[in-house]
């Protein structure tokens, strides 16, 4: 019988993304793990840091429901109109279709966790999916 794999990441060398969702600046960003390598409904897990003066644009998940974790730094979360002023320690949850963005505010780096989950109306449309203990990573 094949062990069960496991997966080690750490935050170092994420990729760059220049203007994600239309915004600006650079955002660092490192996906840990994806939706096919858990068992539970949830699509992925990632780190981000957004430098100063960046921003994330404005944009919706059809498919997801976001959870921010802020954990270093000063931003500003834009839903659906409305702006809210976030820092270390703040949870944000953007439910499907619920328009968002975020921006850094100062000159320190904002660094967040965001956790990307399939609600029950999306995972209920999909083929029932398990990873598999001898599947090689």
């Amino acid at each position: 019988m094949a062990s069960t794999p496991i997966i080690i990441a750490d935050t170092g060398s994420p990729s760059q993304i220049h203007g994600v969702h239309g915004g600006r600046g650079v955002l660092r960003w490192k996906r840990f793990v994806t939706g096919l390598m858990m068992h539970a409904a949830w699509d992925s897990f990632e780190h981000n840091r957004l430098e100063p003066g960046a921003a994330v644009g404005e944009h919706v998940h059809s498919r997801t429901e976001e959870i921010y974790f802020i954990i270093r730094g000063r931003g500003m979360m834009k839903y659906n109109g409305e702006h809210f002023e976030v820092g270390p320690g703040d949870l944000i949850m953007t439910p499907l279709n619920g328009k968002h963005a975020i921006e850094t505010i100062g000159d320190e780096t904002l660094e967040f966790f965001v956790v990307e989950a399939l609600p029950p109306e999306i995972v209920n449309a999909l083929p029932e999916y398990s990873p598999s203990e001898e599947s090689e990573l």
